[in-house]
């Protein structure tokens, strides 16, 4: 990508900047549904169909994310020469995209702390619930042991019990 003239750089600039906010709201939307998350996590009642939505949602915005950084990349890898000679030039533009990274760095730590939380939580519930079947296992067990145990015994005359008559 050879950038002739002013223009073009700033084209590109403005393609640069565009791709920083359009992931500006898409992290400020991942957050969003990451609070949801931690609302259904937290709730009294763990709704599993609700959360598997969010996460299904989540999963588009991530790839969406996996595209715009990757044409980020492709852009600025074409300006960062003319970025970096003409620093003057374009320094109002410069500021603009610092800011927005400032930004975006500050949402992306935010979502990975809300998401490590939410991960602790939910590592929480599934060992109840894992704890909950095994005992519902073992206790399926103990009723099953004591049926076969008190069928054997009706099986089996009482040795206290007087054969004369």
């Amino acid at each position: 990508m050879d950038i002739e003239g002013n223009n073009a750089g700033y084209t590109y600039i403005q393609l640069l900047t565009d791709t920083l906010d359009k992931k500006k709201k898409i992290l400020i939307w991942l957050t969003n549904v990451t609070e949801q998350q931690e609302t259904v996590i937290a709730a009294d009642i763990f709704d599993e169909q609700l959360f598997n939505q969010t996460i299904e949602i989540k999963e588009g915005h991530l790839k969406n994310l996996t595209l715009l950084d990757e044409g980020f990349e492709k852009i600025y890898e074409g300006v960062k020469t003319e970025l970096a000679i003409n620093k003057l030039v374009y320094k109002d533009e410069i500021s603009q995209l610092k800011a927005l990274i400032v930004d975006i760095t500050d949402l992306s730590v935010r979502l990975q702390a809300m998401e490590k939380r939410n991960r602790t939580k939910l590592e929480f519930i599934l060992l109840q619930k894992r704890k909950d079947i095994r005992e519902s296992r073992l206790s399926g067990k103990s009723v099953a042991s004591y049926y076969k145990t008190m069928a054997k015994q009706q099986e089996n005359p009482s040795l206290f019990y007087d054969k004369r008559k």
